[in-house]
C-alpha cells in the first residue's frame, strides 16, 4: 500500500507537477482537466496541509486506540508530504506511524 501510493504521486507529480508545460497551460482560459487535482496537490503544498494530515494521523496512530488502516495512512500521509516538499512534519507523522505500526497492540 505505501509502495503503491508512493509510486502513484510520484509518477502524477512527474507527469502534471513538475513539467512547466503544465504551468502554462493550467493558467489559460480553457484549463485541461488535469489542472483541478493539481491545483488542489500544490495547494496542499503550499499550506502544509500535507505534513499536517501526516502529523495528525501519526500523534492518532501512535496516542490513540488506532485501527490498522490509521497506522498505514499515517506512513502513506508522511511519505506524500516529503515527496511535496513538507518533510518535517511529513517525517515525523510517517515516523509515529511506523512506530505505532511495529509495536505490539495490546489487547
Amino acid at each position: 500500500m505505501v509502495v503503491l501510493a508512493t509510486a502513484l504521486l510520484l509518477g502524477y507529480r512527474a507527469v502534471f507537477i513538475e513539467p512547466r508545460y503544465w504551468g502554462g497551460a493550467c493558467a489559460a482560459v480553457a484549463a485541461p482537466l488535469a489542472c483541478l487535482p493539481r491545483a488542489g496537490l500544490l495547494w496542499m503544498q503550499q499550506h502544509y496541509l500535507w505534513g499536517a494530515l501526516a502529523l495528525g494521523l501519526g500523534l492518532w496512530a501512535l496516542l490513540g486506540r488506532a485501527p490498522f488502516v490509521v497506522r498505514v495512512a499515517a506512513v502513506v500521509a508522511g511519505v506524500a508530504a516529503v515527496a511535496n516538499y513538507n518533510a518535517t512534519w511529513g517525517m515525523a507523522g510517517a515516523a509515529l506511524g511506523v512506530w505505532a505500526w511495529l509495536r505490539p497492540q495490546a489487547a
